[in-house]
């Protein structure tokens, strides 16, 4: 399956309610969260992690489907 389609199939997915979906879509994007923690402090990260994954939600939800 494309990376395309099924990103998009997660994405309605989980604002349809799926909580296996959204952990899913977190799961996929949780490389890239890593490596931009990389660029702060040990001592802030697991926050700065948390709240990058809040603000991942709130996008996520809000983000218009065409």
């Amino acid at each position: 399956m494309n990376n395309s389609y099924e990103m998009y199939d997660l994405l309605t997915e989980a604002r349809s309610g799926s909580q296996t979906a959204v952990l899913e879509i977190i799961q996929k994007f949780e490389p890239k969260i890593k490596k931009s923690l990389r660029q702060t402090n040990n001592q802030n990260r697991e926050d700065l992690r948390q709240e990058l994954i809040t603000k991942f939600l709130e996008v996520l939800y809000s983000y218009e489907i065409k």
